[in-house]
């Protein structure tokens, strides 16, 4: 609970220090003396951002400090717009802060009766009133397997992302590794291919050359060759010679005859395959560049060792895909179970917490309107589950959401009969109230004043009010004047406090018969 606040330039506020009880303190002054400067001060403790604008008119910072039970938080604000804060005196950062005092105060003006139309917070105001099993065990084994089944999704859709890309990227890899199987691809090839085809070409060329002149002397296989012609020849002219002589050229002849037909012009068959080859080759590394779009050699090595690198991880993760997406599909199938348990306890629990409201509201005069919870299902899972809870209210005829329905008065008593019907560790140590009777009177008021009353059994509960018959429920009465300097501020009781609530009666202090329903108020609040 908060035990003393202490406000510096807030507000209208200029210096004050205020002493909190324990139970329901109430707030009361008239319009304009620097009530709301107060709840200003705790929104900044709590973390608001709005800092430079609650800085009294003039000043160049402003500070408050309050002393809750076992600790002590500090902020300060700067007109320039900077701010620190301190916990038990250590510097700490607004977040930190903001955290630490949110778990020990919340405010809850007439703005915050819109927490009632935010579906979130609609939804945890109903997972309070769960069985603990389920708020524990069930919440904690949920938070586990979603986490999973998120991050197992989340693999599985990266994973699948990648291959859908490669096999994108890489659509006309057949074609591309066949082209590589044929061209080995390696640094200078294209040249050392057109040097090597060069040089067969010039050998099946010169051979062409050389078969045809062999054909010419030998005569081929159908018919005389000039060797043959020649040997004809000289068969005329042996007769001219002598013995010695004609055996000579006989010899010769034959010689030459022989020499010639004895040439091996072979391997025509050898050089046309390589030749072949090698046509074939230089031909497909060609067409790789082209369907590559990359002319350096050295550029496409890179290329298809990057294509191999991810062509191989393509096939290995085939089975990585499997895998993945039959436990991203166990840990869904997990999760939906366990968010079918949840829904189940939610149900039970919407009639639960629907049931006690009901019972408060009827003590708020609200008799003839029923509230309720709808607990609809999500198509997708999130962190809290698969449900989204909305309150209704039904009044005989009419029937909607509370936004929809709820009037400003009704939206405070709905308010306070849930801080009532919530379990008790749903409340934090002390509740601010900036008016939320606003839009209540007479009996409406009074019934108000009476569940706050209980409440403050519960938590500390800091009230500030125009209601007369709520502030003479208080425990603690501060009254909160204007003065020339500002606002002074001061804990009143006995006749001072009589005085007050008169005046909040009949708008003047002396009017004997306000004092004496001031007293009446009093007396019966004890």
């Amino acid at each position: 609970m908060i035990e003393e606040l202490s406000i510096h330039n807030i507000g209208g506020i200029r210096n004050a220090k205020l002493a909190f009880t324990h139970g329901l303190n109430v707030i009361t002054g008239e319009s304009g003396a620097g009530k709301s400067s107060v709840v200003r001060s705790l929104e900044l403790l709590t973390g608001s951002r709005g800092g430079v604008k609650f800085i009294r008119a003039g000043e160049e910072r402003g500070t408050v400090e309050a002393q809750f039970t076992g600790t002590a938080v500090m902020r300060e604000v700067l007109s320039t717009g900077r701010s620190r804060a301190k916990i038990d005196g250590v510097n700490v950062g607004l977040n930190d802060c903001a955290k630490t005092v949110n778990a020990l105060v919340r405010i809850q003006s007439q703005f915050a009766q819109i927490e009632l139309l935010e579906p979130e917070r609609q939804l945890a105001m109903l997972d309070a009133c769960l069985p603990e099993y389920v708020r524990t065990k069930t919440f904690d084994d949920f938070h586990e397997i979603f986490d999973k089944a998120r991050t197992s999704g989340a693999e599985l859709r990266a994973l699948r992302k990648r291959r859908a890309e490669i096999e994108r990227q890489y659509s006309n890899a057949r074609e591309i590794f066949a082209l590589m199987k044929t061209a080995k691809p390696e640094a200078g090839l294209e040249m050392r291919l057109e040097n090597t085809l060069a040089d067969i070409t010039h050998r099946i060329a010169t051979r062409e050359r050389a078969k045809e002149s062999f054909d010419a002397l030998t005569g081929g296989l159908s018919e005389h060759g000039l060797l043959e012609s020649v040997r004809t020849c000289l068969e005329n002219l042996y007769s001219f010679m002598n013995d010695d002589e004609s055996e000579n050229v006989r010899s010769a002849i034959d010689g030459v005859y022989d020499a010639v037909k004895g040439i091996d012009l072979g391997g025509s068959e050898d050089d046309n395959a390589l030749r072949e080859k090698t046509e074939d080759r230089l031909g497909a590394l060609r067409k790789l560049k082209r369907l590559c779009s990359i002319p350096d050699e050295n550029e496409l090595l890179s290329y298809c060792g990057e294509i191999y690198s991810n062509l191989e991880w393509l096939e290995k993760s085939y089975n990585e895909l499997e895998e993945l997406s039959a436990r991203s599909l166990e840990d869904k199938r997990k999760a939906n179970a366990l968010a079918m348990e949840i829904r189940k306890a939610r149900q039970d629990a919407a009639e639960i917490l629907s049931a006690r409201v009901n019972a408060v509201l009827g003590e708020l005069a609200m008799d003839g309107i029923t509230f309720g919870i709808t607990l609809s299902g999500l198509q997708k899972l999130r962190r809290d589950g698969a449900d989204s809870a909305e309150f209704f209210l039904r009044d005989g005829s009419r029937s909607g959401t509370v936004g929809k329905i709820a009037s400003g008065g009704e939206l405070s008593r709905l308010l306070l009969a849930l801080q009532l019907s919530l379990p008790d560790e749903w409340l934090p140590p002390t509740i601010v109230f900036d008016e939320v009777e606003a839009g209540l009177g007479g009996k409406a008021a009074v019934l108000s004043g009476m569940q706050l009353k209980k409440l403050s059994q519960k938590c500390q509960v800091i009230l500030v009010t125009h209601e007369a018959s709520i502030a003479a429920l208080g425990d603690s009465h501060i009254l909160i004047q204007r003065t020339e300097g500002g606002a002074a501020m001061r804990n009143i009781d006995g006749e001072e406090r009589v005085k007050e609530i008169a005046r909040m009666l009949s708008g003047s202090p002396d009017l004997s018969e306000a004092r004496e329903h001031a007293r009446i108020l009093l007396n019966e609040s004890k």
